[in-house]
């Protein structure tokens, strides 16, 4: 007799048997007890949980005659036939080969002929998502209005993918993954009735590696069993796998996080050598960064007392020793740069590459201050500088540095030549804003002059007559007295280095950089630097128009 992998000797024969979906198997016991059993039914949910095992138990308890409280004898023709997937009145299509119009044509032209034993027939279609849009409508009529003797039991693991008229004609039903614990104990009852001696953390591998699956585990459980015999171990599993041992990982992580460069690479060299998988090696590295994010996040007390990381002695030994590296704004930068290496890392030729510039990223991450210690300075700070007055710079105050003035002495108390462009400012801004670039060469017998160079943008602006009249008749409404503007031409930056003027622009800049320079220097500011070590990029002076705010 042929080998039979495990996967099909331990698939579950009664309801009581599909573990993890106690939803499914209740609400269709309760409908075969009430009579209220659908003429078609749809079974979703991810590879490996037990849609297609549901539909042949389903079908068994419907079609067994000596089936009692739902639940078929298992020992019957009718049963064993089932079960083999050889019986007449059990048939079971694959819709990936049978996706064509014709073979639902050939099917709805059977479906009429009356069961060879029993009361029902039934049809199990699996993987349905995969029939054409015309085989979906050739199934439509027949499945609204099936014979009585008639079920439809469907399977799919991608439901988006059925036209909504379909689904509307099926009682749906949602298999869910197998959570890791249940599945690690379903493995160990069958190892134990194999007469397996497994590894407590290779079994634990097993259900990991099988991601909520009974089929993948059990098939890894078979591959395992062959590569090592009836004792498995967790270095045998690893080299099945073809990843990297654990304790190469732990050991890799550990250079990462204490900046050992050189003991990264020959580390690196030689996991290289022994022919991983550097995406999967990756996956591996980014896996345990989350777990160690989660522990810094839960405390390690509360992971080893629940472990519901379901991690195992070794793991959780080496990531305890991990987690006191680095604290966890640190662990936090480093996942984000390992999962951006790991996106790019499937975009390439070169994984190795991307690998070996990702954990360079990290032997240079910088020690990062947790925001507590931070608050905790901050509070020093002030409590340091509680009682002195904060610095606070205003436009008046920088207005009341006293700078080298561009005005010339005026005549019987006539404003200086700033004020003046201030209420010229209030009348007509666009012209005030010309006037701020001159120099004023001289102002004297109610006669303004104003040099500005001749390639200037603002000397052909001020030199048109409209807006020289436009000046002059603010000026006077100012000064109470008739003034002439004369506009003259001026050297680049001549009126600068030799005659020692300068515009309303230029001596903003010079007050500026006075009041930047002597915030430099306060104290608060030299100490929030020593603190915090860190350096002043910028400072920024706050227009205000009410002084009590100085």
């Amino acid at each position: 007799m042929s080998y039979l992998v495990l996967a099909r000797k331990w698939r579950p024969q009664h309801f009581e048997e599909l573990l993890g979906q106690e939803h499914v198997s209740q609400t269709l016991k309760n409908a075969i007890l009430q009579n209220r059993i659908a003429h078609a039914f749809l079974f979703c949910g991810p590879r490996g949980v037990g849609k297609t095992s549901a539909a042949r138990i389903l079908a068994k308890t419907l079609i067994c005659a000596k089936a009692k409280e739902a639940q078929s004898c298992n020992q019957c023709f009718a049963c064993e036939e089932i079960s083999k997937g050889t019986s007449m009145d059990v048939i079971e299509i694959d819709g990936a080969s049978n996706n064509g119009v014709d073979s639902i044509r050939e099917l709805r032209d059977r479906a009429h002929y009356l069961p060879t034993q029993g009361q029902y027939k039934v049809y199990i279609i699996d993987e349905v998502h995969m029939l054409s849009q015309s085989a979906f409508n050739a199934l439509l009529k027949i499945l609204e209005e099936p014979p009585p003797h008639l079920k439809f039991i469907f399977a799919t693991t991608e439901s988006h993918k059925i036209p909504m008229t379909v689904l509307s004609r099926c009682q749906r039903f949602d298999f869910k993954k197998i959570s890791l614990k249940q599945l690690e104990q379903h493995l160990a009852r069958i190892s134990e009735k194999e007469h397996l001696k497994i590894e407590k953390d290779a079994l634990t591998k097993i259900a990991k590696e099988g991601q909520g699956s009974f089929r993948d585990a059990l098939s890894l459980l078979d591959q395992a069993v062959s590569f090592s015999g009836n004792n498995v171990t967790l270095k045998d599993l690893q080299e099945i796998l073809g990843s990297a041992h654990e304790e190469k990982v732990f050991e890799l992580l550990e250079k990462v996080f204490k900046k050992e460069s050189i003991a990264l690479l020959k580390l690196l060299s030689e996991i290289y050598e022994r022919g991983h998988d550097m995406k999967q090696l990756t996956s591996q590295i980014l896996e345990y960064v989350r777990v160690l994010l989660l522990i810094k996040v839960s405390s390690f007390e509360s992971v080893e007392k629940e472990n519901f990381l379901n991690l195992t002695d070794y793991e959780l030994s080496r990531l305890k020793e991990l987690s006191q590296l680095l604290s966890l704004e640190e662990m936090e930068q480093a996942f984000h740069i390992l999962f951006k290496g790991s996106q790019d890392m499937a975009l390439t030729l070169y994984p190795h590459m991307i690998l070996e510039t990702t954990l360079i990223k990290l032997l240079h991450l910088k020690s990062l201050t947790s925001i507590e210690s931070l608050l905790v300075q901050v509070g020093g700070l002030q409590k340091s500088w509680g009682e002195r007055p904060l610095p606070m710079v205003s436009s008046q105050s920088v207005s009341a540095i006293e700078t080298p003035s561009s005005a010339v002495g005026t005549s019987s108390g006539t404003k200086n030549w700033s004020t003046l462009v201030e209420f010229v400012k209030t009348k007509k801004p666009s012209l005030a804003a010309l006037l701020e670039h001159g120099y004023v060469v001289q102002w004297a017998d109610h006669k303004i002059t104003l040099g500005l160079p001749k390639d200037s943008v603002f000397y052909k602006l001020l030199s048109d007559r409209e807006n020289v009249l436009a000046f002059e008749k603010v000026a006077q409404e100012f000064l109470n007295m008739k003034i002439t503007l004369l506009v003259t031409e001026m050297a680049t930056n001549v009126a600068n280095v030799d005659g020692g003027l300068t515009s309303l622009v230029q001596e903003n800049e010079q007050k500026l950089e006075q009041v930047k320079k002597k915030m430099m220097q306060h104290g608060l500011i030299q100490e929030a630097q020593k603190v915090f070590d860190g350096k002043v990029i910028d400072v920024k002076v706050e227009k205000r128009t009410d002084r009590s705010h100085e």
